[in-house]
Formats: structure tokens, C-alpha cells, sequence
């Protein structure tokens, strides 16, 4: 078994089974069930390789929820097979995970340059090297989630009706996330 973590893009339905994909790559994680996870949220998968683009899933552990719906949405429109050309307009969705995504992805580009202006007016400090980096990527993702959520929900955003969490610390890294990497790890390392 090989395992891979990553941030889902897509999650489909075709004929006979469910997909995701990770990271927008054409690679398709295959699975007989509806997935438990949802298009933005980070995910270790461990699977089996089937072919070159295709790979049937034993496990996926959501390693980070970003809170958007799980699972495959009706309505959505995928291609399934090659995945032409990003210019043929084949497998684009049209449905709510497709539209996830967009913000998904609008919240994370606003998480990074929120952080680049606060790096930038010296508005916060960080620690050189390697905690840097971890402090910087911390952030992005407290961000990301922050305006994923206000984006998700805007009247109520702009209404000031979204409970503030009483727990805003950032979380402590988990010791079971540190076995996933963006790459293929060993059998023996999974517990």
C-alpha cells in the first residue's frame, strides 16, 4: 500500500464507483463508497495503485476539515476517463463542490496575501528558519479557514451572527498527521 496526503479538488460519481482528486492532479482515487471528506479539506489517503492515473482507495482519514459539505453532491458534471487538455472544457463540474473550490481557493489566495502585508508592515513577528516557515503556513491555513467560512455564509459574516470559537489557539499538531507526507510512504509506517 502507498499512501499520499493532500488537499481534495474534486470529488465525483461515475457509473460504478466514487472518486476524489487531490491537489487538482488528473490522478483519480477510486472507492466503492460516497467519501467522508470534503472538496478543500486535507486528507491522507492510502490506496493501492491500479494504473497510471488510477488508484482504488483502502483508507482516507481527514486530517483537516475545512467545513465544507462531504461526500459527492448531486448535481455535478464530471468526464470521466483521459481528462483532455485544461482548454477542452471537459471535466469541469458545475455543481456546489465545484463552486466550494472557487472559494476554497479565493480564500486561500486572500489567507496568503493577508499574511504577506502582515509580514510586510512588520505587524507580526516571527521566528527565522524552519519555524518561520511552520508559523507562516499556520497562519495561511487560520486564514484560509476564517474567510472559507465568512465566504461560505456572507450575510451572516456580515451580520456578525457567526459565533466566535472559544478555542481560537491554533491547534497542536497531531502525532498521527506527522506519518503523511506528499509522497508515497512505506506499509510499516502506518498505524
Amino acid at each position: 500500500m502507498a499512501k499520499r496526503k493532500g488537499t481534495v479538488s474534486k470529488i465525483g460519481k461515475s457509473k460504478y464507483s466514487y472518486f476524489i482528486q487531490l491537489d487538482g492532479d488528473q490522478h483519480y482515487f477510486n472507492t466503492k463508497y460516497d467519501p467522508k471528506c470534503g472538496v478543500g479539506d486535507i486528507v491522507g489517503v492510502e490506496f493501492e495503485q491500479k494504473g497510471e492515473q488510477r488508484s482504488q482507495i483502502k483508507q482516507i482519514k481527514v486530517l483537516e476539515d475545512n467545513g465544507a459539505p462531504k461526500g459527492y453532491q448531486e448535481g455535478e458534471k464530471f468526464s470521466a476517463g483521459g481528462g483532455g487538455s485544461s482548454n477542452s472544457g471537459g471535466g469541469y463540474e458545475t455543481g456546489p463542490n465545484r463552486q466550494d473550490s472557487i472559494v476554497y481557493q479565493s480564500s486561500r489566495k486572500d489567507a496568503l496575501q493577508m499574511v504577506q502585508i502582515l509580514l510586510g508592515e512588520d505587524l507580526i513577528k516571527i521566528p527565522t528558519g524552519d519555524k518561520g516557515r511552520i508559523v507562516v503556513e499556520e497562519l495561511v491555513k487560520e486564514f484560509t479557514a476564517s474567510f472559507f467560512k465568512d465566504a461560505s455564509n456572507p450575510t451572516a459574516a456580515l451580520k456578525g451572527a457567526e459565533e466566535v470559537e472559544a478555542d481560537t489557539a491554533p491547534e497542536k499538531a497531531n502525532p498521527a498527521e506527522s506519518e503523511w507526507d506528499d509522497g508515497d510512504v512505506d506499509d510499516d509506517e502506518w498505524s
